[in-house]
Protein backbone atom coordinates (compact mmCIF):
# COMPACT_ATOMS: atom_id res chain seq x y z
CA UNK A 1 0.00 0.00 0.00
CA UNK A 2 2.75 2.05 0.51
CA UNK A 3 3.57 3.07 -3.61
CA UNK A 4 -0.10 4.46 -4.13
CA UNK A 5 0.17 6.60 -0.85
CA UNK A 6 3.72 8.22 -2.08
CA UNK A 7 1.74 8.27 -5.58
CA UNK A 8 -1.30 10.34 -4.34
CA UNK A 9 0.81 12.66 -2.60
CA UNK A 10 3.20 13.41 -5.43
CA UNK A 11 0.27 14.02 -7.58
CA UNK A 12 -1.44 16.48 -4.71
CA UNK A 13 2.20 18.34 -4.01
CA UNK A 14 2.44 18.90 -7.93
CA UNK A 15 -1.30 19.81 -8.37
CA UNK A 16 -0.32 22.70 -5.54
CA UNK A 17 2.86 23.56 -7.03
CA UNK A 18 0.58 24.18 -10.57
CA UNK A 19 -1.83 25.82 -8.97
CA UNK A 20 -0.34 28.22 -6.08
CA UNK A 21 -3.71 28.72 -4.92
CA UNK A 22 -5.31 29.55 -8.32
CA UNK A 23 -9.02 30.73 -8.71
CA UNK A 24 -11.42 29.22 -11.12
CA UNK A 25 -12.34 32.03 -12.83
CA UNK A 26 -11.22 35.91 -13.54
CA UNK A 27 -12.89 38.87 -14.31
CA UNK A 28 -11.55 40.82 -17.51
CA UNK A 29 -12.00 43.80 -18.94
CA UNK A 30 -13.06 45.44 -22.06
CA UNK A 31 -10.07 46.35 -24.44
CA UNK A 32 -9.73 50.26 -25.49
CA UNK A 33 -10.36 51.09 -28.96
CA UNK A 34 -6.86 52.48 -30.67
CA UNK A 35 -6.04 56.10 -30.73
CA UNK A 36 -4.62 56.63 -33.81
CA UNK A 37 -7.22 56.84 -36.68
CA UNK A 38 -6.95 55.51 -40.67
CA UNK A 39 -6.05 58.24 -43.25
CA UNK A 40 -8.50 57.72 -45.78
CA UNK A 41 -6.96 56.33 -48.89
CA UNK A 42 -10.47 55.40 -50.65
CA UNK A 43 -13.93 56.49 -50.56
CA UNK A 44 -15.32 53.02 -50.79
CA UNK A 45 -18.70 52.20 -48.72
CA UNK A 46 -17.72 49.94 -45.62
CA UNK A 47 -19.06 46.85 -45.59
CA UNK A 48 -20.33 45.59 -41.99
CA UNK A 49 -18.89 42.65 -40.52
CA UNK A 50 -20.69 39.00 -40.10
CA UNK A 51 -18.65 36.90 -37.69
CA UNK A 52 -20.27 33.39 -37.87
CA UNK A 53 -19.60 30.57 -35.10
CA UNK A 54 -17.71 27.76 -37.09
CA UNK A 55 -16.15 26.62 -34.42
CA UNK A 56 -15.90 22.71 -33.70
CA UNK A 57 -15.54 23.18 -30.04
CA UNK A 58 -18.29 25.55 -28.95
CA UNK A 59 -18.03 25.31 -25.46
CA UNK A 60 -14.43 25.95 -24.84
CA UNK A 61 -13.03 28.82 -24.37
CA UNK A 62 -9.97 29.25 -21.50
CA UNK A 63 -8.56 25.90 -20.76
CA UNK A 64 -5.12 24.56 -20.09
CA UNK A 65 -3.29 23.25 -16.82
CA UNK A 66 -5.20 25.44 -14.47
CA UNK A 67 -8.94 26.03 -15.06
CA UNK A 68 -9.01 29.54 -15.74
CA UNK A 69 -12.86 30.86 -16.82
CA UNK A 70 -12.63 33.93 -18.10
CA UNK A 71 -15.82 36.12 -17.04
CA UNK A 72 -17.20 39.71 -18.16
CA UNK A 73 -19.75 42.23 -16.32
CA UNK A 74 -19.74 39.03 -13.86
CA UNK A 75 -21.16 36.82 -16.57
CA UNK A 76 -19.08 33.74 -18.74
CA UNK A 77 -17.05 35.79 -21.87
CA UNK A 78 -19.03 34.66 -25.04
CA UNK A 79 -15.97 34.84 -27.06
CA UNK A 80 -17.40 35.88 -30.62
CA UNK A 81 -19.40 38.02 -29.23
CA UNK A 82 -16.69 40.00 -27.66
CA UNK A 83 -14.68 39.69 -31.01
CA UNK A 84 -17.34 40.78 -32.96
CA UNK A 85 -18.40 43.77 -30.87
CA UNK A 86 -14.76 45.00 -30.59
CA UNK A 87 -13.75 44.15 -33.82
CA UNK A 88 -16.56 46.83 -34.71
CA UNK A 89 -15.73 49.22 -31.77
CA UNK A 90 -11.48 49.10 -32.90
CA UNK A 91 -12.59 49.75 -36.84
CA UNK A 92 -15.12 52.76 -35.66
CA UNK A 93 -12.26 54.13 -33.52
CA UNK A 94 -10.13 54.17 -36.77
CA UNK A 95 -12.57 55.71 -38.88
CA UNK A 96 -14.48 52.54 -40.62
CA UNK A 97 -17.88 53.26 -39.82
CA UNK A 98 -19.98 50.83 -41.81
CA UNK A 99 -22.30 51.45 -44.85
CA UNK A 100 -26.23 51.01 -43.90
CA UNK A 101 -26.60 49.81 -47.73
CA UNK A 102 -23.30 47.89 -48.20
CA UNK A 103 -23.52 43.77 -47.81
CA UNK A 104 -22.31 42.27 -44.91
CA UNK A 105 -18.52 40.91 -45.10
CA UNK A 106 -18.93 37.41 -43.66
CA UNK A 107 -16.35 36.10 -41.41
CA UNK A 108 -16.33 32.50 -40.29
CA UNK A 109 -14.87 31.73 -37.35
CA UNK A 110 -12.99 28.52 -37.39
CA UNK A 111 -11.26 28.51 -33.78
CA UNK A 112 -11.13 31.14 -30.93
CA UNK A 113 -9.22 29.93 -27.70
CA UNK A 114 -7.08 30.85 -24.54
CA UNK A 115 -4.67 27.83 -23.42
CA UNK A 116 -2.82 28.04 -20.62
CA UNK A 117 0.16 26.57 -19.38
CA UNK A 118 2.22 26.67 -15.94
CA UNK A 119 5.18 23.84 -15.29
CA UNK A 120 5.39 24.82 -11.39
CA UNK A 121 4.62 27.48 -8.81
CA UNK A 122 8.21 29.30 -9.65
CA UNK A 123 7.45 29.82 -13.74
CA UNK A 124 5.10 31.86 -15.32
CA UNK A 125 1.74 31.55 -16.17
CA UNK A 126 1.14 31.95 -19.63
CA UNK A 127 -1.50 32.31 -22.12
CA UNK A 128 -2.20 31.47 -25.63
CA UNK A 129 -4.70 33.27 -27.48
CA UNK A 130 -5.76 32.00 -30.89
CA UNK A 131 -8.00 33.15 -33.40
CA UNK A 132 -8.59 31.35 -36.45
CA UNK A 133 -10.81 32.86 -39.11
CA UNK A 134 -11.73 32.88 -43.01
CA UNK A 135 -12.64 36.41 -43.82
CA UNK A 136 -15.52 36.38 -47.72
CA UNK A 137 -13.55 39.10 -49.62
CA UNK A 138 -14.37 40.51 -52.73
CA UNK A 139 -11.46 38.20 -53.99
CA UNK A 140 -12.19 34.77 -52.30
CA UNK A 141 -11.67 33.36 -48.76
CA UNK A 142 -8.73 34.71 -47.35
CA UNK A 143 -7.45 32.42 -43.86
CA UNK A 144 -6.64 35.41 -40.90
CA UNK A 145 -4.90 34.10 -38.24
CA UNK A 146 -3.65 35.13 -34.62
CA UNK A 147 -1.42 33.59 -31.82
CA UNK A 148 -0.49 35.73 -28.81
CA UNK A 149 1.92 34.20 -26.39
CA UNK A 150 2.20 36.12 -22.68
CA UNK A 151 3.63 35.26 -19.57
CA UNK A 152 3.74 35.96 -15.48
CA UNK A 153 4.86 34.54 -12.61
CA UNK A 154 2.31 35.59 -9.96
CA UNK A 155 4.39 36.49 -6.56
CA UNK A 156 1.72 37.98 -4.15
CA UNK A 157 -1.79 36.78 -6.02
CA UNK A 158 -3.41 35.35 -9.24
CA UNK A 159 -4.98 38.77 -9.08
CA UNK A 160 -1.12 39.84 -10.81
CA UNK A 161 -1.85 37.59 -13.64
CA UNK A 162 -5.25 39.30 -15.42
CA UNK A 163 -3.74 42.23 -17.03
CA UNK A 164 -0.26 41.04 -18.71
CA UNK A 165 -1.58 37.48 -19.56
CA UNK A 166 -5.65 37.90 -20.29
CA UNK A 167 -6.26 41.56 -20.40
CA UNK A 168 -3.87 42.09 -22.82
CA UNK A 169 -3.98 39.35 -25.22
CA UNK A 170 -7.74 39.95 -25.80
CA UNK A 171 -6.51 43.42 -26.57
CA UNK A 172 -4.19 42.51 -29.05
CA UNK A 173 -6.28 39.75 -30.59
CA UNK A 174 -9.21 42.15 -31.12
CA UNK A 175 -6.65 44.62 -32.22
CA UNK A 176 -4.82 42.35 -34.89
CA UNK A 177 -7.52 40.66 -36.61
CA UNK A 178 -9.26 44.17 -37.18
CA UNK A 179 -6.26 45.28 -38.87
CA UNK A 180 -5.87 42.30 -40.93
CA UNK A 181 -9.48 42.50 -41.89
CA UNK A 182 -8.52 46.30 -42.69
CA UNK A 183 -5.36 45.15 -44.72
CA UNK A 184 -7.84 42.57 -46.95
CA UNK A 185 -10.55 44.70 -47.48
CA UNK A 186 -10.91 48.09 -46.09
CA UNK A 187 -7.38 48.74 -47.21
CA UNK A 188 -6.90 51.92 -44.93
CA UNK A 189 -4.20 52.75 -43.29
CA UNK A 190 -2.46 55.37 -40.72
CA UNK A 191 -0.59 58.75 -42.04
CA UNK A 192 3.15 58.79 -41.98
CA UNK A 193 3.03 61.41 -39.55
CA UNK A 194 1.46 58.24 -37.08
CA UNK A 195 3.83 56.80 -38.14
CA UNK A 196 6.74 58.48 -36.91
CA UNK A 197 5.19 59.66 -34.11
CA UNK A 198 4.78 56.04 -33.00
CA UNK A 199 8.58 55.42 -33.38
CA UNK A 200 9.52 57.98 -31.63
CA UNK A 201 7.48 57.15 -28.74
CA UNK A 202 9.12 53.61 -28.86
CA UNK A 203 12.68 55.02 -29.17
CA UNK A 204 11.58 56.84 -25.84
CA UNK A 205 10.22 54.24 -24.05
CA UNK A 206 10.62 51.11 -25.24
CA UNK A 207 7.11 50.12 -25.31
CA UNK A 208 6.07 47.18 -27.18
CA UNK A 209 2.57 48.29 -27.26
CA UNK A 210 3.30 50.57 -29.93
CA UNK A 211 5.94 48.32 -31.78
CA UNK A 212 2.31 46.86 -31.86
CA UNK A 213 0.79 49.72 -33.31
CA UNK A 214 2.91 50.35 -35.91
CA UNK A 215 1.74 46.65 -37.53
CA UNK A 216 -1.51 47.23 -36.92
CA UNK A 217 -1.28 50.85 -38.67
CA UNK A 218 -1.01 49.11 -42.35
CA UNK A 219 1.81 51.74 -43.40
CA UNK A 220 4.69 50.03 -44.78
CA UNK A 221 6.73 53.05 -44.12
CA UNK A 222 7.03 51.44 -40.78
CA UNK A 223 9.15 48.11 -41.92
CA UNK A 224 12.93 49.71 -41.81
CA UNK A 225 12.11 50.64 -38.30
CA UNK A 226 10.90 47.28 -36.92
CA UNK A 227 13.72 45.62 -38.59
CA UNK A 228 15.98 47.81 -36.13
CA UNK A 229 13.81 46.29 -33.48
CA UNK A 230 14.20 42.79 -34.21
CA UNK A 231 17.65 42.97 -32.06
CA UNK A 232 16.26 44.00 -29.07
CA UNK A 233 17.13 43.08 -25.88
CA UNK A 234 13.84 43.38 -24.60
CA UNK A 235 11.60 40.17 -25.69
CA UNK A 236 8.17 41.77 -26.31
CA UNK A 237 9.74 44.66 -28.26
CA UNK A 238 11.17 41.95 -30.42
CA UNK A 239 8.15 39.23 -30.65
CA UNK A 240 5.98 42.90 -31.62
CA UNK A 241 8.59 43.87 -34.22
CA UNK A 242 8.40 40.30 -35.72
CA UNK A 243 4.88 39.55 -35.70
CA UNK A 244 4.24 43.41 -37.32
CA UNK A 245 6.20 42.02 -40.24
CA UNK A 246 3.91 40.02 -40.89
CA UNK A 247 0.81 42.12 -40.07
CA UNK A 248 2.11 44.78 -42.66
CA UNK A 249 2.34 42.06 -45.30
CA UNK A 250 5.92 42.55 -45.84
CA UNK A 251 6.59 39.98 -48.46
CA UNK A 252 10.32 41.39 -49.13
CA UNK A 253 10.92 40.28 -45.56
CA UNK A 254 10.83 36.68 -45.99
CA UNK A 255 14.42 35.70 -45.92
CA UNK A 256 14.81 38.33 -42.71
CA UNK A 257 12.43 36.22 -41.09
CA UNK A 258 13.72 32.80 -42.21
CA UNK A 259 16.92 34.49 -40.15
CA UNK A 260 14.82 35.14 -37.32
CA UNK A 261 13.99 31.48 -36.96
CA UNK A 262 17.60 29.92 -37.77
CA UNK A 263 18.94 32.29 -35.60
CA UNK A 264 16.81 32.25 -32.43
CA UNK A 265 17.66 30.86 -29.51
CA UNK A 266 14.28 30.96 -27.77
CA UNK A 267 11.21 29.18 -28.90
CA UNK A 268 9.14 32.48 -28.86
CA UNK A 269 11.11 34.22 -31.38
CA UNK A 270 11.02 31.13 -33.63
CA UNK A 271 6.89 31.30 -33.00
CA UNK A 272 6.84 34.35 -33.84
CA UNK A 273 8.86 33.93 -37.33
CA UNK A 274 6.55 31.29 -37.86
CA UNK A 275 3.69 33.19 -37.36
CA UNK A 276 5.03 36.40 -39.40
CA UNK A 277 5.94 33.87 -42.30
CA UNK A 278 2.37 32.23 -41.98
CA UNK A 279 1.32 35.68 -42.41
CA UNK A 280 2.67 36.40 -45.83
CA UNK A 281 1.02 33.57 -47.26
CA UNK A 282 3.73 32.89 -49.88
CA UNK A 283 4.02 29.22 -52.01
CA UNK A 284 8.24 29.79 -50.59
CA UNK A 285 6.71 30.88 -46.61
CA UNK A 286 4.10 27.87 -46.28
CA UNK A 287 6.46 25.77 -47.47
CA UNK A 288 9.18 26.41 -45.38
CA UNK A 289 6.57 26.07 -42.24
CA UNK A 290 5.71 22.54 -42.73
CA UNK A 291 9.41 21.87 -43.55
CA UNK A 292 10.00 23.51 -39.90
CA UNK A 293 6.57 21.42 -38.67
CA UNK A 294 7.69 18.19 -39.94
CA UNK A 295 11.46 18.81 -38.81
CA UNK A 296 10.76 19.64 -34.69
CA UNK A 297 11.40 16.72 -32.48
CA UNK A 298 11.57 18.88 -29.00
CA UNK A 299 7.84 18.12 -27.36
CA UNK A 300 7.61 21.71 -26.24
CA UNK A 301 8.42 22.87 -30.09
CA UNK A 302 6.31 19.93 -31.42
CA UNK A 303 3.26 20.88 -29.20
CA UNK A 304 3.25 25.08 -30.06
CA UNK A 305 4.01 24.37 -33.65
CA UNK A 306 1.33 21.95 -34.59
CA UNK A 307 -1.10 25.13 -32.17
CA UNK A 308 0.38 27.79 -34.45
CA UNK A 309 0.21 26.07 -37.72
CA UNK A 310 -2.63 24.87 -37.54
CA UNK A 311 -4.24 28.30 -37.10
CA UNK A 312 -3.09 28.92 -40.72
CA UNK A 313 -2.95 25.52 -42.95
Amino acid sequence: MTFPIKRLLAVALTSALLGGCAPSSYQVKTPAPSNAGYAKTTTNEFSPLQLVDMRSDKKTFSYGILPAELKLNKAPLAPVAFLQEHTDKELAARGINPSAVAAPLKVDVLKLAMRNHRTNAYTPFITFTMLSADVHTPEGIKRVGVFVKRGKVPVWSFDEIIEPTLNEPLSLLVKEFAAKVNALVYQQQISDDDVNALIAKTKQSDDYLDVYQLGFGNNKTAVPFLKELLKSDEEYVRLAAISSLGILDAEEELETLKGVFATADNWSDKAMAVKAIADLNLEEGNRFIRDVQSSFKDSKEKDWGNMLIGLYL
